[in-house]
């Protein structure tokens, strides 16, 4: 059981992340084609805010669906009809895309906050199992 709850902390601890998600214009998305001489690019938000795009930055578009395709900041191309990522193999109708982009940054706080919860209800887990164990042995009458 330990190394169950220990192999869940360590997936958890860096596998999942909380993030922050950001809408973005059509509009905008389109200054995150080619990579700025900084290496970073900063696009508005649907609702005003600054928003910085690194390589490394995830960002998405969705379909009229729901579906949510994953694209590389400053490695697709945007014309009027189409988007193509060629490093995800998308082709993709704009006509089929909602109006905003997503972009998530990785918000510290609320992963810390995950893995706080996760650290605490394990040791909890662990607790209440060493007490059942040192509690079970019982006593028997004569």
């Amino acid at each position: 059981m330990r190394r169950l709850v220990a192999a869940v902390l360590v997936v958890s601890m860096f596998g999942l992340g909380c993030y922050n998600t950001y809408n973005v214009p059509r509009s905008e998305l389109s200054n995150l084609q080619e990579v700025p001489e900084s290496g970073q690019a900063t696009v508005k938000a649907a609702n005003g805010e600054d928003i910085v795009v690194k390589e490394d930055t995830r960002l998405y578009v969705r379909s009229q669906g729901g579906k949510r395709y994953p694209i590389t900041p400053f490695n697709f191309k945007m014309t009027e009809s189409q988007l193509v990522a060629s490093d995800r193999d998308y082709i993709l109708d704009v006509n089929g895309l909602t109006d905003n982009a997503e972009v998530d940054h990785l918000s510290n706080w609320k992963t810390g906050l995950w893995i706080a919860g996760g650290v605490a209800l394990a040791g909890t887990l662990i607790g209440l199992i060493a007490w059942a164990s040192a509690t079970s042995g019982g006593s028997q009458g004569k």
